[in-house]
């Protein structure tokens, strides 16, 4: 039922309206599942292949024929006679090809979920790059901040006499780190937009969006074992490999039914002259060569494939959550690390280095290590943060569905 009305949603045409100019994650998530171009493609092909059911339900067509001999001739009678027939399928072949149908509709409806899960990722991850870009040009500005306020004070102090001009020129050079780290994060914001844009549909979303969230650390539950089954019971593409092995039995089904010979029974009109005259007949084709024989093995060979794809699929899915699960279980670990440990000493040296260094009571040299060791630490810390949350979109990607209320 679920997958029903995920499929509605999917195939609703979207509407013309003004771009986004604020997103939050769900958001973005949403505006995505609307508006993807892929997506949107992928549900028409649903709908396409879902019309094969139509013509695999149908019934054969009557035949008719009319023929007109002796038209010319003076010394017999014109004769007419009229042939109707219906073939009757046997071997259950109408229901064999409703079956086949049926079962591609269900491959391809999968294959849109995967999509779908596909393109979440990719919007989680964009939206992610964003946080961390903003937060990485925050964390740049105000060292910029901090470092402007200690150079305004050290040129007083220069101009005095009481530092070098060497000294003050070291401390300016130190400012080109912090520039650079606001540029590249204002490049990866802009890279992150433009991911971001593509993911969902740049028509729908404007060039200056706003992204709302935060790139706090919250703690995402995860347990391997549930997580596996999980997978196995959700992922789209594993039910897609389930799917197309239901096709391809489905299609051994119809390619016995198909070497059964179909019955057409016949019945006649005829006119002689001024005399009627009905007859009645059937048709049977004689399938003494041609059995079927060569579309059988194919379509049992097909099992074989489907069997052995589908194992491959799900052993790709353990893999993947296996892989996921590691990567959020490390960066966890570096993200509580930095969090609790090295942040904080960090911080903490640079302030006391920085309020010594303002009175004179360490080196230069001191304070700019200072500062570098805390600009480094809380750059990793934000790394890692993003790092966190990349690793727990990967491993909802995996399990194929979400593990926690998003942000």
């Amino acid at each position: 039922m679920l997958g029903l009305v995920a499929l509605a949603v999917l195939a609703t045409p979207a509407t013309a309206q003004e771009p986004l100019t604020r997103l939050t994650l769900d958001e973005a998530v949403a505006a995505a599942v609307a508006n993807n171009p892929t997506l949107r493609a992928k549900t028409v092909e649903v709908s396409s292949v879902r019309a094969n059911e139509i013509t695999a339900g149908l019934i054969p067509n009557p035949q008719a024929s009319y023929t007109a001999t002796q038209l010319g001739s003076r010394n017999q009678d014109q004769q007419h006679t009229v042939t109707v027939g219906q073939t009757i399928e046997t071997g259950g072949k109408r229901r064999r090809r409703l079956e086949s149908a049926q079962a591609a509709t269900a491959v391809t409806t999968q294959e849109l979920f995967d999509i779908r899960r596909q393109v979440v990722l990719q919007v989680k991850k964009a939206f992610n790059d964003a946080l961390v870009a903003r937060a990485t040009l925050a964390l740049a500005e105000d060292n910029l901040k901090a470092l402007d306020e200690v150079e305004r004070i050290q040129r007083f102090r220069a101009e005095r006499g009481d530092i070098s001009e060497l000294e003050l020129l070291r401390l300016q050079v130190q400012r080109f780190a912090f520039e650079r780290d606001a540029a590249d994060a204002r490049l990866a914001s802009e890279a992150a937009r433009i991911a971001l844009r593509a993911a969902i549909n740049p028509a729908a979303v404007a060039e200056r969006v706003e992204i709302v969230g935060d790139l706090d650390f919250r703690d995402v539950p995860a347990d391997l074992g549930p997580l596996r089954q999980r997978a196995l019971d959700a992922r789209p593409d594993l039910r897609a490999a389930a799917a197309a092995y239901a096709k391809a039995q489905a299609d051994v089904n119809l390619a016995r039914a198909n070497a059964w010979w179909d019955v057409t029974p016949q019945a006649q009109y005829e006119r002689i002259g001024p005399d009627n005259t009905f007859g009645f007949g059937v048709s049977i084709p004689l399938r003494i060569f041609d059995r079927n024989q060569g579309e059988i093995a194919r379509t049992l060979a097909e099992v074989d494939r489907s069997a052995a794809l589908q194992q491959a699929v799900a052993s790709q899915v353990l893999a993947d959550v296996d892989t996921a699960y590691s990567g959020l279980v490390i960066q966890r670990e570096r993200v509580v690390l930095l969090r609790d440990t090295y942040l904080p000493k960090a911080l903490q040296a640079r302030r006391t280095v920085e309020f010594a260094y303002r009175r004179g009571g360490v080196s230069l040299l001191d304070y700019l290590d200072a500062q570098r060791t805390y600009r480094e630490t809380a750059l990793e810390h934000l790394r890692a943060l993003g790092n966190f949350w990349a690793a727990a979109y990967q491993l909802e990607a995996a399990v194929g569905g979400s593990l926690e209320p998003s942000r």
